[in-house]
């Protein structure tokens, strides 16, 4: 149930990539969390605007984009929408901050900042792949390169159907 829920400073949503349940989800929080409740959606490619519609108040709401594996990435995409208040925003930096991890301030827009980059990155690591390249040897020149890992291992750990949604 949602005892306790009104007393929080900051509720953050982490159920399946899909639009309605993201905002059947926030409906729900809103009815149940106090006024200056933060809301939050643990998305990698979904539109937090479009989430906010689903509350009373949007300008509380507003968007974290871990990065998996989390335990091993350290940047986390903060995603404004044009209504998201600067105090919720600060707060969000602050919160991020406090768990260790380096916060990245981006508009929502699709595939926020590192989708995009990472668009280009897997492309190329497959153009390399089909000029004779192999998995491996791709993904030791990347970490060598300083990468956390190889683009392969990545697309394998986040896994190709999480890949195939944010490409949609």
């Amino acid at each position: 149930d949602y005892a306790g829920f009104k007393s929080t400073d900051i509720v953050i949503e982490a159920v399946v990539e899909n639009i309605d349940v993201k905002k059947r989800v926030f409906a729900e929080l809103a009815k149940n969390v106090g006024p200056s409740t933060i809301l939050a959606s643990n998305t990698s490619s979904l539109s937090v605007t479009e989430m906010a519609k689903s509350v009373p108040d949007p300008s509380k709401v507003i968007g974290f984009h871990f990065f998996n594996p989390v335990h091993r990435m350290p940047l986390v995409e903060i995603i404004t929408t044009d209504k998201t208040s600067p105090e919720v925003l600060a707060t969000a930096l602050e919160f991020t901050k406090k768990l260790g991890k380096v916060p990245v301030v981006v508009k929502d827009a699709p595939g926020f900042l590192v989708n995009r980059i990472l668009l280009g990155y897997i492309n190329e690591a497959g153009r390399l792949l089909e000029e004779g390249g192999s998995v491996e040897a791709i993904d030791k020149l990347a970490v060598k390169f300083g990468l956390p890992m190889g683009p392969f291992t990545l697309a394998d750990e986040v896994g190709l159907d999480v890949g195939v949604k944010v490409l949609h």
